[in-house]
């Protein structure tokens, strides 16, 4: 007969297992009457339940896997065989006292950090229990996010990172990442402040097809409008040159939504021959970009572009496209003087956005340079069917188009307000003649004198907007730069009359067409303007020949082909242009008339 006790009597007999603590912390088990002794072996080890205040259910399988594994009850093992091979009692007090001795723990650096911790609290427990999780760091000598990254063995145990550093990984050789400096380095505060314009990370791998990428913030169908959807046309019609090449769009918010390229070919009759590829690359340097000596690299905005061009990429691989006098973005400051000097990156290939923006960015006390490493594109603005021009009538309302963008500083939404406001008190825009519709996101509930309600759009997909374009008899459209925008042109194509601001060069389009209107931006000026908007949207005979005798593009592939040419010819040596790179009299572009 075998003296050796059962396991319920080691407990029993044990200081280990307190049987008050136990019921006290376990009220259901007092209740049901159950044996403490036995629920703890049968089910409250499972639940990692603790069997004393000196020993940790989970702190011992935690610490030794091998228990764990087999299924030992811990308390048990530890009773059994684990005391006298040294094992520890309580390893969640082992690791604090670890963690104490180290010299990786700062108490007043991590209170820093966790300012809400009450003085009495035991901030080397907080670490291990929730800090840790939380990202905190113990001092600066150790990153705990960074230990992980470097080791992604250790994420994948879910081990608490310092712990296995002081107890394995610096003898593997293992390295300790710095922690997060208590007060930051300049250099830390202005790449976290500039984050947008850190280099981006790239990795060159070797061969590959011709490509080009757009580097974005993101691209979505609510962001076609305008610059973005600007940029993926030129990709198109650039990757098809090139004989099916791939498009790569890469954005640096969000991951970038495909379907762009068929609502694009829908809307424009753009069609991409080759691959679409889709790739986020974020501003936090978590992931690279990876590129080969025959991408062309198309950035979209000067942020993006400085982000390339720090980089390893060589410039000679870069093409800026230019939307707009980005250093009007900006008060007079940090921001304008990195746009201005990345907008004046001398030998860097720039396609500017309309020639009146070229002339502006090129001429007296601008960017004389890029007269030479610039050309300028003039856009297309396809129409389902610009003979059709709105009219009224005497029992339908004139529709006037207000473009209210008013968390867009430069598209004046507080002075186009103001003045259709006083256009309606003065009846130069009368309300039993007019519907006015405010189109832009972020435009507030707002009433206009005599009682009148604005209807108010915004999130509208690109075909939804060429439909409400085609409907509108009227525009105020205001752009506080040289660049008039895209809308002017979406709308005097398709007859309605426009009236816009002056600025700068940006005096008269009526070399794009005679429905557009200039007016000053003063108050008065858009006023005076107003009543001979009025008067040519009465007149739809004259709206309609206007459109018929404009310079408006309506074929984005006939339009792009003189920036495609001059593409090809500047990036011979990146795509090999001349060797097998078809140009546009060997057929890649249609020859259109």
């Amino acid at each position: 007969m075998s003296n050796k006790k059962t396991d319920a009597e080691l407990l029993r007999e044990s200081e280990l297992f307190d049987v008050e603590f136990y019921l006290k912390r376990n009220p259901e088990v007092r209740a049901s009457g159950i044996d403490p002794v036995l629920h703890y072996l049968r089910q409250g080890a499972k639940d990692g339940r603790d069997p004393s205040k000196a020993f940790s259910t989970t702190a011992y399988l935690r610490r030794y896997k091998d228990v764990a594994g087999a299924g030992i009850n811990p308390l048990v093992h530890y009773l059994r065989t684990g005391k006298a091979e040294g094992r520890v009692l309580n390893p969640a007090e082992d690791d604090a006292r670890l963690v104490r001795e180290s010299g990786f723990f700062d108490e007043e650096y991590y209170r820093h950090f966790r300012p809400d911790l009450p003085p009495d609290r035991d901030v080397v427990k907080h670490y291990l229990r929730f800090g840790a999780r939380e990202g905190l760091d113990p001092s600066e000598k150790f990153s705990t996010s960074g230990y992980l990254r470097q080791n992604p063995d250790v994420a994948r145990t879910n081990a608490q990172p310092l712990i296995h550093y002081l107890r394995h990984g610096r003898t593997e050789g293992r390295l300790a990442p710095r922690g997060a400096l208590r007060e930051p380095y300049v250099d830390a505060l202005y790449a976290d402040r500039w984050q947008a314009i850190q280099p981006m990370p790239v990795t060159k791998v070797a061969g590959g097809e011709r490509r080009i990428s757009i580097i974005t913030d993101s691209v979505a169908p609510h962001s076609l409008f305008g610059g973005v959807g600007t940029a993926i046309i030129l990709g198109v019609q650039l990757a098809n040159r090139l004989g099916n090449g791939t498009l790569r769009l890469v954005t640096r918010t969000d991951m970038p939504d495909g379907q762009v390229i068929s609502l694009l070919e829908e809307a424009t009759g753009i069609h991409l021959d080759g691959i679409l590829e889709l790739e986020q690359v974020s501003t936090d340097g978590t992931q690279r970009l990876q590129y080969t000596d025959r991408d062309i690299v198309m950035t979209t905005s000067w942020w993006t572009t400085r982000a390339v061009l720090d980089s390893d990429i060589p410039r000679e691989q870069v093409l800026y496209l230019l939307q707009e006098d980005e250093r009007m973005f900006y008060a007079f400051g940090d921001e304008r003087l990195l746009c201005s000097e990345t907008l004046a990156e001398p030998d860097l290939a720039v396609v500017v956005n309309t020639s009146r923006l070229l002339e502006h960015l090129s001429g007296p006390g601008g960017l004389p340079h890029l007269a030479e490493s610039a050309v300028a594109l003039e856009p297309a603005f396809p129409t389902r069917d610009p003979s059709v021009v709105p009219a009224g009538s005497g029992t339908t309302k004139r529709n006037l188009f207000f473009y209210s963008r008013p968390h867009n500083a430069r598209n004046l939404f507080w002075r186009g307000a103001q003045v259709i406001a006083r256009a309606v008190e003065q009846r130069i825009l009368d309300p039993d003649e007019w519907d006015f519709h405010f189109v832009g996101r972020g435009t507030p509930e707002l009433t206009l004198p005599r009682d009148v309600r604005v209807n108010i759009i915004e999130g509208l997909g690109w075909t939804d907007y060429q439909d409400l374009v085609a409907s509108m008899d009227a525009a105020l459209v205001l752009m506080d730069t040289p660049h008039p925008s895209y809308p002017p042109y979406d709308l005097a194509s398709v007859g309605a009359a426009v009236l816009t601001n002056s600025h700068g060069i940006k005096t008269d389009l009526s070399d794009v067409s005679d429905n557009i209107i200039v007016a000053p931006s003063t108050v008065d000026g858009l006023l005076e303007g107003l009543r001979e908007l009025v008067e040519l949207a009465r007149d739809p005979e004259r709206r309609a020949a206007n459109v018929a005798a404009d310079h408006v593009n309506r074929d984005w592939a006939a339009a792009l082909v003189p920036v495609v040419d001059w593409t090809m010819e500047r990036f011979q040596r990146v795509i090999g242009a001349g060797k097998d790179v078809p140009t546009d009299g060997e057929g890649i572009v249609p020859d259109v008339q």
